[in-house]
């Protein structure tokens, strides 16, 4: 389950959500620190959380999961919000001031943390393997198999 996001230039934060309430925007001023400016994608553990963050053109989209939630879901949330982020803004985001963006953005954070934590679409691969089960399944029951 992913509980909190945000969109940082360097250490600088642009947008955020939170859905509970916790310390973890302070590490994450530390952790922004710590992250180079290229572009990379790497994941974090602290204590029962992991932060995931993906950089793309000096741009860093971060998200803190609990230790149960799946990777490849913590990283397609990222690249949804990169892409979103990016087709809103582009290269205002280089220019901009802390939180200029945080009104206007939340609400995208916030809509895609929650589609990533209830939607089973929001994985692909498990969507994917539950197709394929029922496929099974019918064929099964066709005596297909």
């Amino acid at each position: 389950m992913i509980v909190y996001a945000l969109i940082a230039r360097q250490k600088n934060v642009l947008a955020e959500h939170t859905v509970t309430s916790g310390n973890f925007p302070t590490i994450t001023r530390v952790l922004l620190q710590k992250i180079p400016p290229t572009d990379s994608k790497m994941s974090y553990v602290y204590e029962n959380h992991v932060f995931h963050y993906l950089v793309q053109d000096g741009i860093t989209y971060l998200c803190l999961a609990d230790s149960e939630g799946k990777r490849r879901v913590a990283f397609a949330f990222l690249e949804d919000i990169r892409r979103r982020f990016d087709a809103a803004y582009g290269g205002v985001a280089h220019t901009v001031q802390p939180f200029e963006l945080n009104a206007e953005f939340s609400p995208t954070l916030e809509r895609q943390v929650n589609f990533y934590n209830s939607d089973p679409a929001s994985d692909d691969l498990s969507r994917v393997k539950s197709q394929l089960d029922d496929v099974k399944s019918r064929r099964a029951a066709r005596g297909l198999c």
